[in-house]
């Protein structure tokens, strides 16, 4: 019996082979390869133009890796089930999806191509973050439903200072723009070309954009992404960022995506709110006019409510990600939801017209991987569909006296939470959701070892003439 990797290359050789001959008669060149990892972004190489359409090697420890590859601390890697000492870290083995390969209209002899793993018995790599969406995307369809997402990303843009920078000095470079205005124009001389920029190049390799804001704060920015099957649309996050970087880049200037990085309480922090519906033959399945919900948009509603607490570990998955968690700046505590309402976990938006209908998912922060935030919010929508959850009532305004469950407001109580879910287990696998919570709680056992080794501005603030 062929293995689930033969089945691959066999559906995937014919359309690969046509690409390599069509984009190279383009005047691609080289290539860039991407492969998702667990932190939500690619890792990447540049070779030249190849379409490996029989597969390629692929360095399982890209799973493993701690953000930043372990900076500030010594430690790159957290041992895992694919990759560790015991097994001497080997390679699997990746193929490329002719779905995703794109030529770059702003340089054309660049095109790009994103990866799916395999182990190399051939099964499915139980880490590959495309595959588990795949499956919630699968099974949506064969409900009869098409499952759409759009994603927005706050972020920051600081002029770059790579001395600082390599220092680790970020706290000082200058951010981009001298005002900390909303829907500003002319935060600088330059915004209006930087985001058409910005716009075009997405625009070239099929991503559309709904829009570009200036943010709340100094260096404060979002962009909206145009809505798109949900497996594509996590594809289209992750392209959206890679090229924001690339053009600060050019331009002598670094993006950011951490979800806060000014103090609690000051300018905004970064979200990451994923907008979803369903739907069917054509129509909307959650439209039912203004202020009302279908019943298909209800029970989808009440899944993703009932399974929003231990799922919560991947919508807020690092140390920094839990210092956004503030009602009061509209980055919700709880499972709650209302109509318009930006105080609650989802605001359900029904106007201006039936097309429009859709939930927004607002607990997210900029640090997410989108492939497993939307296989998450995809399951437990299905789930409620399945098992028909009922709703509970909306929050007309602030949800905090509705007692509504709360989500947890340390990574360490989302790691216990989500490792013992067995909605998780059902919908990542056992070997997904042990990896995911070890790769956790080495962030939390990093920063602890880095807390360890300072003596804070408090204590010297508290005790230097106090004690």
């Amino acid at each position: 019996m062929a293995t689930e990797f033969e089945n691959a290359v066999s559906a995937r050789k014919a359309k690969l082979q046509a690409l390599q001959r069509e984009l190279a008669e383009k005047g691609a060149r080289f290539i860039h390869v991407h492969m998702p990892e667990i932190n939500g972004v690619f890792r990447s190489k540049t070779t030249p133009f190849k379409l490996s359409y029989n597969g390629d090697a692929l360095n399982g420890i890209l799973y493993c890796v701690a953000h930043s590859d372990g900076n500030p601390m010594p430690v790159p890697v957290f041992p895992g089930p694919i990759s560790s000492d015991d097994n001497g870290y080997p390679n699997i083995m990746a193929l490329p999806d002719p779905a995703t390969v794109r030529q770059h209209g702003w340089d054309p002899r660049f095109a790009s191509v994103i990866l799916n793993s395999f182990m190399l018995d051939g099964r499915r790599c139980g880490l590959d973050p495309r595959a588990i969406l795949q499956d919630q995307e699968d099974r949506a369809r064969k409900l009869g439903f098409e499952p759409i997402f759009a994603l927005e990303y706050e972020f920051g843009i600081f002029h770059a200072d790579h001395d600082l920078m390599r220092a680790g000095r970020y706290r000082e470079l200058k951010p981009w723009g001298h005002s900390f205005v909303n829907y500003d124009l002319v935060r600088s001389a330059d915004y209006q070309g930087f985001m058409a920029e910005f716009i075009e190049r997405l625009a070239s390799v099929n991503i559309g954009v709904a829009s570009v804001v200036t943010e709340y704060g100094y260096g404060m920015y979002e962009f909206a992404l145009a809505p798109k099957p949900a497996l594509e649309a996590a594809d289209d996050a992750m392209r959206a960022k890679l090229h924001l970087r690339e053009l600060c880049a050019e331009r002598n200037m670094v993006a950011t995506f951490m979800t806060r990085f000014q103090t609690p309480g000051r300018e905004s922090a970064c979200g990451g709110h994923h907008h979803q519906s369903l739907w069917r033959d054509g129509k909307n399945a959650f439209a039912a006019g203004a202020n009302k919900l279908s019943e298909v948009a209800q029970h989808y509603l009440a899944g993703l409510l009932t399974r929003l607490p231990e799922s919560h570990l991947l919508f807020r998955p690092t140390v920094n990600s839990y210092r956004r968690l503030d009602r009061g700046a509209w980055s919700p505590e709880d499972a709650s939801w209302g109509y318009e309402n930006r105080t609650a976990a989802v605001r359900a938006i029904t106007t201006p017209t039936a097309d429009a209908a859709r939930f927004e998912h607002r607990v997210p922060g900029a640090d997410i991987n989108p492939y497993l935030s939307i296989a998450a919010m995809l399951a437990a929508g299905l789930d409620g569909l399945e098992e028909k959850m009922a709703l509970e009532p909306a929050a007309p305004g602030n949800p905090a006296s509705l007692n509504r469950p709360a989500l947890s407001r340390t990574l360490k109580g989302s790691i216990e939470r989500f490792a013992a879910s067995a909605f998780i287990d059902r919908v990542f696998g056992p070997e997904f959701k042990s990896h995911y919570a070890m790769s956790r709680q080495a962030e939390i056992d990093a920063f602890d070892s880095w807390m360890a080794a300072q003596i804070t501005d408090f204590e010297f603030q508290r005790y230097f003439i106090g004690t």
